[in-house]
């Protein structure tokens, strides 16, 4: 088993590996994968699957916006791009405002709502918490490990299991509304299209959306491949698999265009005109939102080698990344030209939180590091006590994260004054 050479890290991906295994023997009724095969190939619900596309462009997300803390999560993140920042910009000192220990990973990053957060572990139990002091406000307990990221609406949270199912439980309770089989494991994480809309994707290689009401099946597809994703903008629904698979669909179900690739992708993220991917051979590209082409491409190792890459986060006209030999990147969105590279001592698999000066990383060095968004040089860096888990996410000088360890995070930063650097 190739390790990196700095530390002990994982095998790109094998963070599933033995909860797959363990779910191997779980048996799903029949009805439920009929009922996910029934909506065809996402065939469209409106007009012609291969009908053509106009130019496509997601505005940017204005900073008065991002100051605000979000009432509704509607995709991994909350934002196509992936920032993952609420509020200004944070320094060191760090301290630990709380900790939630459950001796199983956290792979799932969390949806953070109001003074909120909902998240759920491999130990099968999704919660919400207060973001101020970690005090659970309810819990809802599965049989199964929970890896992708939820989605919350003004009444309920949505979220899916490695047993194959949707959940929708009530936002103030945390009681069950509706579940949904879709009849294989599922790693992907929720996102609520035109907010009537739930698109989520299995490890069978399907995508499936369904009514946020009720849990009934509107239409599926089958790309092929573990399912990643989804990044949504406006009407469209950005999908990628462990199979090299980049496809985007309408509302409707129409296909609007895939794309195959030779090495395993990452999940998408989505800026201005574009669709931006991570994949394992160390490449990362930028594709036409609209149609699927590829726009530019950079290689970011030149060798053959195996080196995931993060999911690719936008800010600023750059795209950044971790990567699995140990490097975080900047590169320019416009042509991808490689803007910085700065080397860590372990894998970096988990996209990046990113603010106006900032960048806030989790390695598999076991540390958190707080970057220069302009240059790349680590300002300072703090133990996590275990392997990264979930990517982190900055809400008003806080950042929380969960570790493979089964630690979940709430650091509180020093707050830059106005015109000072973090």
């Amino acid at each position: 088993m190739t390790r990196s050479a700095a530390a002990p890290g994982r095998i790109p991906g094998s963070r599933f590996a033995p909860l797959i295994g363990a779910l191997a023997a779980l048996v799903v009724t029949a009805v439920v994968i009929v009922a996910i095969r029934a909506g065809g190939g996402g065939g469209p619900a409106d007009g012609d699957e291969n009908a053509e596309m106009g130019a496509v462009t997601v505005e940017a997300i204005p900073d008065s916006v991002r100051d605000e803390i979000p009432n509704t999560w509607s995709q991994p993140r909350n934002d196509p791009s992936g920032t993952g920042v609420w509020g200004p910009d944070v320094g060191s000192p760090m301290d630990t405002l709380w900790r939630i220990h459950t001796g199983m990973e956290f792979f799932a990053a969390p949806a953070l709502c109001g003074g909120t957060l909902y998240f759920g572990g491999n130990d099968g139990v999704f919660m919400a918490v207060s973001a101020a002091d970690g005090s659970r406000l309810w819990a809802f307990g599965t049989s199964c490990g929970l890896n992708g990221e939820a989605a919350v609406s003004d009444s309920a949270v949505f979220f899916c299991g490695q047993d194959g199912y949707v959940y929708s439980l009530d936002r103030a309770s945390g009681s069950l509304r509706w579940k949904a089989g879709l009849g294989y494991h599922i790693f992907a994480s929720v996102g609520l299209l035109c907010d009537t809309i739930l698109v989520t994707g299995n490890s069978e290689g399907s995508i499936a959306a369904l009514s946020a009401a009720s849990g009934d099946l509107l239409w599926s597809a089958s790309p092929g491949g573990v399912i990643l994703g989804p990044a949504l903008a406006d009407t469209i629904a950005v999908f990628t698999s462990e199979d090299g698979i980049a496809c985007a669909y309408g509302a409707g179900g129409n296909e609007l265009w895939r794309r195959d690739f030779s090495a395993q992708a990452s999940a998408p993220s989505i800026g201005g005109s574009s669709v931006y991917i991570g994949f394992s051979d160390g490449v990362v590209r930028r594709i036409d939102l609209a149609s699927g082409t590829v726009v530019w491409e950079t290689d970011l190792v030149q060798q053959p080698v195996r080196t995931v890459i993060s999911r690719p986060v936008l800010s600023g006209g750059r795209v950044f990344a971790g990567t699995c030999d140990s490097r975080v990147v900047c590169l320019s969105e416009e042509d991808g030209s490689l803007q910085w590279d700065t080397p860590l001592e372990n894998w970096v698999q988990l996209p990046p939180a990113v603010g106006a000066a900032s960048l806030y990383v989790c390695s598999d060095d076991q540390r958190f590091h707080v970057l220069d968004v302009e240059t790349g040089e680590i300002r300072f860096s703090i133990e996590m006590g275990g392997y990264s888990g979930t990517a982190p996410i900055l809400a008003n000088g806080t950042v929380y994260f969960g570790t493979a360890s089964g630690d979940f995070f709430a650091f509180r930063g020093t707050l830059a004054d106005d015109g000072e650097e973090p």
